[in-house]
C-alpha cells in the first residue's frame, strides 16, 4: 500500500472543502497490465500499460457533484475539486445521498501479496502464448485458424477515502489465458472459444482451454438444428452466468429507485422454485475475487437475494436504503468517473436435492454457446431470444451436436419453471459464479 496515494486523496478532499464542499469522498484506482497474443507462430501483439485515476464526489447544499483527474500535481487536484463543486450546482437536490460513514481503523484487503511478474520470465510468458495457438493447430488439419488467443496479467489497487476519515484499500492481481479453434471442412465451419483465470501462472489450466476449444468446435462441425418445439434446457455454468448477468438488475435498489426494476413489487413474494436460493457472497472461499467492503467504505456481509424461491433482498447503498427506509446491504459501487450506484459480488446459487444423474435423466438440450443474447433481450419484460449451439442429451449422453437454433423464453418465468436443481455446486471458468445444474422446463427452440 502506497501511503503517497492516500496523501493525494486527502489533498483532493481538502481542496474541495476550501471550495465549499460540505463533505466529499475520493475513489483512487491504479493498475498495471500486460497482454499478448499470437498468430501464425509469432507474437502479433504485446502491450504493457498502466493507469492511475482519481475521482471525487462532493455534497454541497444537498446536491452531488463529481469530477476526476489523471494528473496529480496540486494545480490539477485544485481544478478537479473546483469542477466537482461547480458541477454540484447543476444537480438536483438529493436528500438521501450523504457522505457520513466514519471508521477509525483503515480497512485493508490484500487479495494476493505475491506479484505475478515473479512467476515467469518474459520469454516463458511468450512461449506460453505461442503454445496456446500451436497446440490447437496441432490437433487437426481442419483447424484453419486460431483467431482469438493470448494471455494477460493484471494488478489493480483500489483506494477509498472520505472527509470523515474512512479509508479502505484493496489489492488484487491475476493472470488469464484463452484460445479458440476455427475448423473448416468443405463448406462447413465452426468455432469455439474458452478462457481461464488464476492467481498465478502455475494455476492456469491452459490445456483445458485448448481441449475445450477444439472439442466443441470439432463436434459442431457436423452439427444440425433441432426440430422446432419445446425442450428442457440445461445451460453450461458459463452460459448461465451470462444469462443471469443480463437480468441481474432485478436485484438493484438503484434501478428500483429509478422505477426501472420490474421485479421490485415482487419483493417478499415467491418468484422461483421452492429450492431456488441465491446468495451474494463477497468473501466466498472458492470465489476468485474477494470484496470485503463497498465503495462507501462499509464492510460487506453475505446477502440472501432469493430464499427458497422468495425474493428477499436488493443491492442497496446508503442512499437507496434511505430512500426505501430499509437496511443498507452495503453494495455501493462507484468508479472514479461515475456516480454512486450498486453492484453485487460473487453469486452463489445454493445446491438443491437432486443428484446430478437425476437432473440429467431423460432428454434435454444442453447449451454451451449463445449468440446475440443482448440484442434479443428485454430486461423489463424478461423476454429473451438468442442463437444457440450445444448438444441434445439423453440420460447424460450426447446424441446430437446442435447448432443453428434460436432459443426463446422469459427469464422471470424460467425461475419458476424449474424441473430440478442439482446437489453439487459448480464454478464458472472465471470463478465468479457458482451454481448447481439447473434444469429448466420447456423453453421454445426454433430449428427445423
Amino acid at each position: 500500500m502506497n501511503l503517497e496515494n492516500k496523501k493525494l486523496m486527502q489533498k483532493l478532499i481538502d481542496f474541495a472543502s476550501k471550495e465549499g464542499a460540505e463533505s466529499s469522498d475520493v475513489i483512487f484506482n491504479t493498475g498495471k497490465s500486460l497482454s499478448m497474443s499470437a498468430q501464425e507462430g509469432e507474437l502479433d501483439s504485446y502491450k504493457v500499460s498502466g493507469s492511475k485515476i482519481a475521482g471525487i464526489r462532493v455534497i454541497k447544499d444537498s446536491k452531488v457533484g463529481i469530477s476526476y483527474t489523471e494528473a496529480f500535481d496540486d494545480e490539477a487536484l485544485k481544478d478537479t475539486a473546483k469542477k466537482a463543486v461547480e458541477n454540484s450546482r447543476f444537480g438536483e437536490v438529493n436528500e438521501f445521498e450523504k457522505i457520513e460513514h466514519a471508521v477509525e481503523e483503515d480497512l485493508v484487503h490484500m487479495g494476493d501479496v505475491e506479484p505475478v511478474e515473479q512467476e515467469l520470465d518474459p520469454q516463458a510468458k511468450i512461449d506460453l502464448c505461442l503454445k496456446l495457438e500451436s497446440e490447437v493447430r496441432k490437433k487437426d488439419e481442419r483447424v484453419k485458424g486460431v483467431p482469438y488467443n493470448g494471455l494477460s496479467e493484471s494488478s489493480v489497487e483500489g483506494h477509498y477515502l472520505n472527509s470523515v476519515g474512512t479509508f479502505a484499500y484493496d489489492f488484487e492481481s491475476y493472470v488469464s489465458c484463452y484460445t479458440s479453434a476455427l475448423l473448416k471442412e468443405g463448406d462447413k465451419n465452426s468455432m469455439f472459444y474458452h478462457g481461464t483465470v488464476g492467481k498465478h501462472y502455475n494455476s492456469l489450466d491452459w490445456k483445458s482451454c485448448v481441449e475445450q476449444s477444439y472439442n466443441h468446435s470439432l463436434n459442431w462441425l457436423n452439427a444440425s438444428p433441432l426440430k422446432t418445439g419445446k425442450y428442457d434446457v440445461i445451460f453450461s455454468i458459463d452460459q448461465f452466468e451470462s444469462l443471469f448477468g443480463a437480468f441481474r438488475g432485478m436485484f438493484s435498489g438503484k434501478r428500483a429507485q429509478e422505477k426501472s426494476n420490474p421485479m421490485f413489487d415482487r419483493l417478499g413474494e415467491r418468484i422461483g422454485h421452492e429450492e431456488l436460493s441465491i446468495m451474494d457472497m463477497p468473501m466466498y472461499t472458492p470465489g476468485f475475487f474477494k470484496s470485503p467492503f463497498d465503495s462507501e467504505g462499509y464492510v460487506r456481509a453475505d446477502l440472501s437475494l432469493v430464499k427458497n424461491g422468495v425474493f428477499s433482498n436488493l443491492f442497496h447503498n446508503s442512499a437507496t436504503s434511505k430512500y426505501f427506509k430499509t437496511d443498507n446491504t452495503f453494495r455501493a459501487a462507484r468508479g472514479a468517473k461515475s456516480a454512486l450506484g450498486v453492484s453485487g459480488t460473487t453469486t452463489v446459487i445454493q445446491s438443491g436435492s437432486k443428484a446430478e444423474g437425476e437432473v440429467k435423466s431423460g432428454r434435454y438440450f444442453e447449451i454451451h454457446n449463445m449468440q446475440g443474447l443482448h440484442s434479443g433481450l428485454n430486461f423489463m419484460s424478461g423476454d429473451f431470444s438468442f442463437g444457440a449451439s450445444g448438444y441434445l442429451i439423453e440420460d447424460g449422453k450426447s446424441i446430437q451436436a446442435v447448432n443453428g437454433v434460436t432459443v426463446a423464453g422469459n427469464f422471470y418465468k424460467m425461475l419458476q419453471n424449474i424441473n430440478a436443481i442439482g446437489n453439487e455446486i459448480n464454478s464458472s471458468s472465471g470463478k465468479s459464479f457458482f451454481c448447481p445444474l439447473i434444469r429448466f422446463e420447456a423453453l421454445s427452440v426454433a430449428g427445423n
